[in-house]
């Protein structure tokens, strides 16, 4: 058909439809559509109620997902624990610690049988602990196998080639010797003084190939926590709470001793 007989064709249908269909045919066709399109909006409808009648559920879920971390135990007492589990794995009970990271928290009193050192980027004088200056990511000036417990607590999202603090920190245990790090798989971004990096367990536990893995797993006991507003925490979240996803992530693995 030419285009001419098209036009013509749809403008006889746009005046009057019935020379192209029959009037029977196209009152049914139109009834059919319409009945299509109530149904539609019937079934929208319902769906719309029912999403509004479960949303008092859903914030009270929220509410207790939000409170259910404070029925766990502390996030230190949570990350000494595993790090004394895995001492005791590895028949670690004394020697030469290292933390990296910490003098100004220093963790020294929750390990008495360890000798303890922190490595950090300056000293900290009045802490009461002994502070050796350099960077976990090339620090020659350590001599090899000088530790027997090396440690971190929320420091390699700020390790910014966190490989080559692995690779130093292998170096630096003596064979039998056990390392533990707690740092983060989902958390707000927080430079202090730069934030680099989230984990996932198998990705930490990946910087340590040369170790022998003791724990390599998440930690979702504050996976809900709600801190919106306090310190220096003044965050929007999303409408479903979002950067309330706080889940940490732990590794602590031993240095195979020489066959």
């Amino acid at each position: 058909m030419s285009l001419k007989k098209r036009l013509e064709s749809a403008l006889k249908a746009f005046g009057e439809p019935s020379l192209v269909m029959p009037r029977q045919e196209l009152l049914h066709m139109i009834d059919d559509r319409l009945r299509l399109a109530l149904a539609a909006i019937e079934s929208q409808t319902e769906a719309a109620l029912e999403a509004a009648r479960q949303v008092p559920a859903t914030d009270a879920a929220l509410a207790r997902d939000g409170e259910a971390w404070t029925q766990a135990a502390p996030r230190w007492d949570r990350v000494r624990d595993l790090a004394r589990d895995a001492l005791s794995q590895a028949g670690v009970s004394g020697g030469t610690m290292l933390e990296i990271g910490g003098r100004l928290n220093p963790r020294n009193a929750d390990f008495p049988e360890f000798a303890y050192q922190a490595l950090d980027f300056e000293d900290a004088p009045g802490t009461g602990v002994a502070v050796t200056t350099g960077d976990i990511t090339n620090c020659p000036q350590i001599p090899d196998e000088s530790y027997d417990f090396i440690f971190s607590f929320d420091v390699f999202e700020h390790i910014d080639k966190p490989w080559l603090a692995a690779s130093e920190i292998t170096r630096l245990l003596r064979p039998g010797g056990v390392t533990m790090h707690s740092t983060l798989f989902s958390w707000r971004y927080h430079p202090c003084p730069i934030d680099y990096w989230r984990y996932s367990a198998e990705g930490l536990k990946s910087l340590f190939e040369g170790l022998d893995c003791l724990h390599s797993d998440f930690d979702y006991a504050e996976r809900r926590r709600d801190i919106r507003g306090r310190n220096r925490n003044a965050v929007t979240p999303d409408a479903f709470g979002g950067w309330r996803e706080n889940v940490r992530v732990n590794y602590a693995g031993v240095k195979p001793k020489p066959r």
